[in-house]
Parts: C-alpha cells; sequence; structure tokens
C-alpha cells in the first residue's frame, strides 16, 4: 500500500472499463460534462488547500469528495480482487469500503499538499470507449517540470464518476491492485487479516 501512496493522487484502471470494441463515441454533451466535473473537483481540492490549514479538516474534506465524485464501490471491489471480494462476508465488505475511503483519504491529503501551489489546468476531453476521459497537467511546481494526468470516467447512476487517474502513464487502479493484494497474501490471504492491517495502517497515519 505504500507505494501506491507515493504515486500520486486517487484513481482506477482500464481493466474495470468492460471491452467493447466498437463502441460508439460519447456524444459532444457527456464529453463537456465530464470536463466539468473534473473542473468542479479540482477547484474544490485546491481551495481547501489553499484555504484550511488543517490536515484533519482537509481529511474530512476530501474523503466526502471522494465518496461523491469517484464510483467508489466499483473500485474497491477492483482494488481487493474477484477471488477475496466473493470470499468476504457482507459485513466485511461494508469494513472494506469504509476503510478504504479513509485509507485515500487520509494518503492523497499528505500528496496533495505538496501541490497546493501549483496551477492545475485541463488539456483535452473526449470520449473513451464507453465514457470520457479528460486530460489535465499540474504547472508552476518547485521542480519546475508539470505532470500529467488522466481521468477516465463512466456513466454509473445516472451521473459520470470517476475509475481511474492515470498519473504520467502510471494507473492508481492497478497499483493499489496489486498493493492491496500483496497486503492480503501476507496477512493470512482473509479479509479478517487484511482489515486488522487496515485499521493498524490508519492508526499509523493518524499518528503522523
Amino acid at each position: 500500500m505504500r507505494r501506491a501512496a507515493l504515486v500520486g493522487v486517487m484513481l482506477i484502471a482500464g481493466a474495470l472499463w468492460p471491452g467493447a470494441a466498437g463502441a460508439a463515441d460519447a456524444p459532444v454533451d457527456q464529453v463537456k460534462k465530464g470536463e466539468a466535473v473534473i473542473r468542479s473537483l479540482s477547484r474544490t481540492v485546491f481551495t481547501v488547500l489553499r484555504d484550511k490549514d488543517d490536515r484533519r479538516a482537509q481529511e474530512a474534506t476530501f474523503r466526502s469528495l471522494f465518496a461523491m465524485y469517484f464510483d467508489v464501490p466499483r473500485i474497491a471491489r477492483f482494488v481487493l480482487g474477484r477471488a477475496a471480494w466473493s470470499k468476504a462476508s457482507a459485513e466485511e465488505r461494508a469494513e472494506f469500503l469504509k476503510l478504504f475511503q479513509t485509507y485515500v483519504a487520509k494518503v492523497y491529503t499528505v500528496q496533495l499538499r505538496r501541490y497546493r501551489r501549483g496551477k492545475f489546468e485541463i488539456v483535452a476531453a473526449g470520449p473513451d470507449r464507453t465514457g470520457v476521459v479528460v486530460t489535465s497537467r499540474m504547472v508552476g511546481l518547485r521542480s519546475g517540470r508539470p505532470f500529467h494526468m488522466k481521468w477516465r470516467m463512466r456513466p454509473s447512476g445516472g451521473n459520470l464518476k470517476i475509475r481511474d487517474m492515470v498519473f504520467e502513464n502510471v494507473s492508481m487502479s492497478l497499483n493499489q491492485r496489486r498493493e492491496f493484494a500483496s497486503a492480503y497474501r501476507r496477512h493470512g490471504g482473509t479479509m479478517a487479516g487484511l482489515l486488522r492491517a487496515m485499521r493498524m495502517k490508519m492508526a499509523e497515519l493518524d499518528g503522523r
């Protein structure tokens, strides 16, 4: 889980997008909607980063934003893996979803605070198989080098939800899936073991 935290800010991969050769392009209004969603999310994130210095307050806001803008249930199932998800009880699944959202908020609050003085720009937006992809970049960073990110979105419940963030060609979902699969194996190949490890990780992050 540690390596996934270093790559960048939240998201979930092409594997989540059912293959649809010849799928119709997203209509123009849906592409515009996707672009508007990312603009709204980025504006809120950077307002919070610049106006609130308290990390706990930032975490609480980012947790709400994650639930609002991302397809969290689908992302969590993918990250955990089909076999582990199918073996988990309803109570274990519910706890994993809760801990996963908290984990993402805590980890990426730390990561995002590094970029609070940067400038977020949308470079392009267009259809992406059965959904929309928005390409953005951060400029004005201390490194002097911009970095690029792709936001893959798909319709969910009447809205466009983010399924993956691809940071400089690295899919966050695939990265996190590898990390959680490794943690699952290390802790006995059981949900009980993984959940215990996640609770310990939350406590560790709270102590920083």
